[in-house]
């Protein structure tokens, strides 16, 4: 499947033809593309505030924990630090041990940012 990437002149050719000629193809494509930017604008993750500032080991083990972000009992998360540790070096080794078919590219900068946190 080839990767398309109109340029911003293109795009604006596209919105030229469907504002002037009132093609239903360039109309087409502007609606497509709207949509796709909705979409993806949605799949992008966003942190609520009580994420923000937290390193990986300490959000890993409130996941661990079960107790919510935000409540005065997060120091109780301090717990399970070890094994929220532990379980970021599995990912770790698990995504350095993957076949390459699978995730293609430089995971070494990946794998290292995860044993990082995992040492803090």
């Amino acid at each position: 499947m080839t990767d398309y990437r109109a340029t911003p002149e293109q795009w604006a050719q596209v919105q030229k033809c469907a504002d002037v000629v009132g093609s239903s193809d360039c109309s087409a494509i502007l609606e497509l593309r709207t949509r796709v930017e909705a979409l993806e604008a949605n799949a992008k993750p966003t942190p609520n505030s009580s994420q923000i500032g937290r390193s990986l080991v300490e959000r890993v083990a409130l996941a661990i924990s079960g107790i919510e972000y935000g409540l005065e009992r997060d120091e109780e998360a301090v717990n399970w630090a070890s094994e929220a540790r532990a379980a970021i070096r599995e990912v770790a080794l698990w995504l350095n041990e993957a076949p390459l078919s699978l995730y293609p590219g430089d995971r070494g900068i990946l794998v290292n940012a995860l044993y990082d946190q995992a040492n803090q």
